[in-house]
């Protein structure tokens, strides 16, 4: 589930999306080309006005992303530092909602908000009995840096305790400590459900999941008023600011933030009305561009096979990759490190031609089924004009394909024929195996949850869409 920044809107429905990393130690080293480039544009050494905006803005873009999402899920107008209360997203997304592009009919969705200034939090988890979840831990920079769930805990309840950078008091000894490194933190929990009947089981869990405060350390807040929300040059100089007066930057970036002070990015002591003019006016000029290249690279990092678009190695654990760390927060904001989930997607056939309901298309898993230890699933979108991407409607009220798929005709060896088209099937057969399209231009994302080494390492990979007229 993917989170368009610049739509938010102030419900929970709006603040879910697609998905450890960051200690307050060394930095991991960004990986691959995009990597490559991050370090020239945020890391580099230039002190022209130009390219330190460039660098202050592949910086400050996750800040301001969740900076807008905290403020849309607990409220604009108040500092949000209430006792910690969990979120529920109770309902499966259906064509009908338009809210957040990109949605998934595999898991439903809790978020919690913390702001650790206030003492350590306990987390009580109930028992899954064998039922696939996780809970993320998110920055606010995007990095997860922690993480529970069936892969690394198994499923039986338990206990944990979350504290804050600078917190100085003793550590509970009767549950696992995790140490943030930010003030401000988002635990995102997936909880995998099966279908409308299996809605009931999934909301009981998520009403068990429990977070108490254990320690009171009350702070001022950072802003008593609506932080800065607008698409405005002035709101994302202020907005970045503002998170970083709340979540001071690790030790190892204090000379990058020494730098982009020049443009008005270093927190507290800087702000849009303490900048000359000229930066303003040099600010209100380049965003735009600043705008349209992230989106250009949100759609180019990572590797392309057969037309399948997979994410790079350092997804969610981003390290000093701040240019790709500033494209996820644009096109899949809270996205799961690889280890956990990986997301291929494709607009194209074998032939690099779109895909459209126009034409009929088959999709050959590869014999073996697709290597993973929780599930996999095939969502179908219909493409918005604007590039967003919505279940479309169909006879079958199907909108995503998957191992769980009741009915599902797999072959001896295990592979597995997807039909994809609008028109119904000629055959009843192939119609167990169908995923309906829309008339127009669409999309496919594959997720598969706790992927084996072969599918994280590319020993296999998804054969490209098939068109058959």
């Amino acid at each position: 589930m993917f989170l368009h920044l610049l739509s938010l809107r102030p419900a929970l429905g709006a603040v879910l999306l697609l998905a450890s990393a960051l200690g307050p130690a060394a930095p991991a080293q960004a990986n691959g080309q995009a990597g490559g480039q991050a370090g020239g544009q945020a890391g580099g050494a230039s002190d022209e006005p130009g390219a330190l905006m460039a660098q202050a803005f592949d910086y400050a873009y996750p800040l301001v992303a969740m900076g807008r999402l905290r403020a849309a899920s607990l409220g604009a107008g108040t500092d949000a530092s209430p006792s910690p209360a969990w979120q529920h997203r109770r309902e499966l997304a259906d064509p009908a909602r338009r809210e957040v592009t990109t949605p998934n009919v595999d898991t439903l969705y809790s978020l919690l908000w913390l702001d650790l200034r206030q003492g350590p939090v306990e987390l009580s988890l109930p028992d899954m009995a064998g039922r696939y979840h996780s809970l993320a831990f998110i920055d606010m920079v995007g990095n997860n840096f922690a993480m529970l769930g069936r892969r690394l805990n198994g499923t039986r309840s338990s206990r944990h305790v979350l504290v804050g950078p600078d917190w100085p008091g003793p550590m509970p000894k009767a549950a696992r400590v995790i140490r943030a490194p930010s003030n401000d933190v988002l635990v995102l929990a997936r909880i995998l459900v099966d279908g409308p009947q299996d809605l009931p089981a999934v909301h009981a869990l998520q009403d068990q999941l429990v977070a108490q405060p254990l320690a009171a350390a009350p702070r001022p807040p950072v802003w008593d008023a609506a932080p800065p929300l607008g698409p405005t040059p002035q709101a994302f100089v202020d907005l970045a600011n503002r998170m970083l007066e709340r979540n001071p930057p690790p030790a190892y970036e204090q000379a990058l933030l020494g730098r982009l002070a020049a443009v008005g990015l270093c927190g507290a002591a800087c702000a849009w009305d303490r900048l000359s003019p000229a930066l303003q006016a040099q600010w209100t000029q380049s965003l735009p561009t600043l705008l349209a290249g992230l989106k250009t690279a949100a759609f180019s990092a990572g590797r392309t096979v057969n037309g399948w678009r997979y994410g790079q190695a350092n997804l969610g654990q981003f390290g000093t990759d701040y240019r790709y760390r500033a494209s996820t927060a644009l096109s899949g904001l809270l996205a799961l490190e690889p280890v956990e989930s990986v997301y291929p997607s494709t607009g194209v056939d074998a032939q690099g031609l779109a895909l459209s309901g126009a034409h009929r298309y088959r999709l050959r898993l590869p014999a073996g089924g697709l290597p993973v230890n929780a599930f996999w699933s095939l969502s179908m979108y219909e493409v918005e004009p604007d590039g967003r991407l919505f279940f479309s409607a169909n006879a079958l009220r199907r909108y995503a394909i998957g191992d769980r798929t009741p009915g599902l005709q797999v072959a001896a060896d295990g592979a597995v024929d997807l039909t994809i088209q609008h028109e119904a099937p000629a055959t009843p057969e192939q119609a167990r195996n169908w995923l309906p399209a829309p008339q127009g231009a669409f999309r496919l994302v594959l997720r598969a949850y706790e992927p084996r080494a072969a599918l994280l390492d590319g020993q296999i990979t998804l054969p490209a869409v098939e068109r058959l007229d």
